[in-house]
This record gives structure tokens, sequence and C-alpha cells, in this order.
């Protein structure tokens, strides 16, 4: 089988490894759908995310969808030919968090696509049979493999505890601020703005359900939410794009005795936060840490039609293309929201 094999900063190579056999308790899916995350990115161009460094070789993607090929030992619940999303953690299950029901900040966590285990831009991978759930009859593979970054979205607004008619700001209007941008709007915020410096994702944020949209590039955003609330701030901010200048202004927007969340990933090990500010609103600053076992409900409310999952996929690349679709990512070129890798083509 062919995998997407990263052997050193920016270098990708398609390489032939023997077809895996599922052990017990493992099924064989046959990947048809891969988003590339930021984090790919990251470990692309960087080869780290703080304290996790990359090994090399490696193999990244943790975003994926597809079809049950063969079942290992022991496993009744899944049949050769079933349609699932693919949960990429595998949380120990033993730990206090993990018995807190709090599975996405287990320490002994195996991630795909996270130092040191291998990723899935592979056309064939083994997993544990509780990690792949069965897609609804109608919807497409694609939008399995969006389930993912979605979840990471809702699993925000959780947090967040928004309730019916609060107001939200969300600096960033990749996927990961889109998806919370859907999901704030399920959880009934009466107004939602959003900032990015690409005029591509500010169009698309005013397309899937925003308030109201700006270029941070060319407007003094912490102003333009005032005038927007009337001085007052909104009462949940969400930063999503991992810069410095947006968790400034995730601090500064926020409303007195509001909350703030920090989902996005930084290049840097350390930013400053405005603390004058925060101490005098009694600010609720918190950090957001992928999903938590939000993808059943992130499918049903696909599957109802109440989140248009599928417009967040703008290109598509096959395996041998994975180079291409980092850099496009990286860049930020030709208005890309989530670029999806597709191991053997289109199988919808």
């Amino acid at each position: 089988m062919k995998v997407s094999v990263l052997s050193a900063l920016r270098t990708v190579t398609l390489q032939d490894r023997p077809m895996p056999e599922p052990g017990p308790g493992q099924v064989r899916v046959k990947v048809a759908a891969v988003g590339v995350c930021g984090s790919d990115v990251h470990y692309y161009v960087d080869g780290k995310i703080g304290s996790a460094v990359v090994q090399y070789p490696t193999v990244l993607g943790h975003e994926p969808a597809g079809i049950i090929d063969a079942v290992g030992e022991g496993v009744n619940t899944l049949a050769v030919g079933t349609r699932v999303a693919v949960e990429p953690a595998s949380p120990c299950m033993h730990c206090e968090h993990c018995l807190a029901g709090r599975h996405n900040i287990c320490p002994s966590v195996e991630f795909l696509g996270t130092p040191p285990f291998d990723g899935i831009f592979m056309e064939y991978r083994c997993m544990p049979a509780h990690c792949c759930i069965p897609l609804p009859e109608g919807m497409s593979l694609i939008e399995g493999a969006l389930l993912e970054p979605m979840g990471v979205g809702l699993h925000a607004v959780t947090l967040a505890k928004i309730g019916f008619g609060e107001t939200v700001a969300i600096f960033g209007a990749g996927p990961i601020g889109l998806s919370t941008m859907m999901a704030a709007r399920l959880a009934g915020a009466k107004e939602i703005y959003m900032t990015d410096l690409i005029p591509e994702r500010v169009a698309y944020a005013k397309d899937l359900g925003a308030t109201d949209a700006v270029n941070a590039a060319e407007t003094d955003v912490t102003d333009w939410i005032a005038q927007k609330t009337g001085g007052r701030g909104v009462d949940v901010t969400f930063e999503a794009a991992g810069q410095q200048q947006t968790v400034t202004q995730t601090c500064e927007t926020v409303r007195i005795g509001g909350r703030a969340f920090i989902i996005g990933i930084p290049t840097v090990d350390e930013f400053t936060i405005p603390m004058h500010v925060c101490r005098r609103k009694e600010l609720l600053l918190q950090q957001v840490r992928r999903a938590n076992g939000e993808v059943f409900r992130c499918m049903e409310y696909v599957a109802q039609g109440r989140i248009p999952l599928k417009k967040l996929a703008t290109h598509t690349f096959s395996l041998d293309q994975v180079p291409q679709a980092m850099e496009l990512v990286h860049a930020h070129q030709d208005g890309v929201i989530r670029a999806m890798v597709l191991p053997h083509g289109d199988l919808d």
C-alpha cells in the first residue's frame, strides 16, 4: 500500500509499505478522506508543536473517514463495507481525567499523527474497532472526515456554556473558527462577529452564518466590536488563529465578567496577555484542547441538515499531492478552508 511519509522538514515522499492486518479488536480501514489540519502543517513546517517533537520518519494526518476493509478477531460490531468516521484519539480510560469524562486531556492518549504515533495519510490503516463510528445513510465520507474539526468547535462552545441570546466574537475564520461559529449559532448565540486576514475567509464567515465579519488587516477590531456592542463587549470570545494579536483581542473585546477561550495552536511557546484588562474584568480565560467525544452530536446535527459541514471542504488532493496540500494550507492560498486528501480518489 502507499503511505505519505514525512522524513524531514517540508520533505514528504510516497512510499510502499506492507498491507497491515488487523489484530484482535481491530479493523482495517480503507482510508477515503483525511483533512489537512493546521497542526499537521505545524509538524510539516516546524517539526514540533511545543514539546511534541517529530521523530522522523513519521506519517501525519488525523481527520479521517473510510470504509471497513477487514475485521480482526473478536470484532462483531462492524462489518466489512461499513462507512465510518475514525476517532483519532485512544485515551487510556483509567487516569483521573478519563474517569472524569475529560478524555481529550488524557496525558497518555495515543493520537493519530502526533509524535510518536503515525497518522493516517495512507491507503489503509488498522484501528481499534471502538474508534470507528458508522456514518448514517446519506452522509458523505468527506463529511465524515470533517466531523473531527467540527467536534473541536462544538467542544469549545460546550465549555463556554453559551446561553440563548448571548453575543460572541471569534478571531480567525479558518475551519476551527467557522466550526465554532456554527456551533455557537446552534447553541443560541444571538450575534456572532468574526475576523480574519484573508478576504475569502471573511466572505465564508458571512455565508455560513456570522452576523458580520471583517478583514482584520483593514479594521481596528477592538473598536469594531466596541461599536457593534455599544461599548459593552461581547459575552464570549474565541481565539482561533494562534496569534499574539488575536489573543490580545480576545481579552480586549469581551465584556466585564465575560468568558474568553483560546483554541488556536501557536507557533511560539509563549504569548503575553493584557493582565490589567483581564484583572479588571475578572475575566475567565480558558484553553480548549481538541474535541471530547462530540462526534455523535456533530453527526446528528449534520444528518439533520443543521450544519452545512461539506462547505468547509474547499480543495481535494491525491495521496501523492500531500506536499502541495500542506504548502497550500500553510500559505493560505486560493481561498482554502479545509484541504482534503483522498488516498483512493472519490469513494462517495
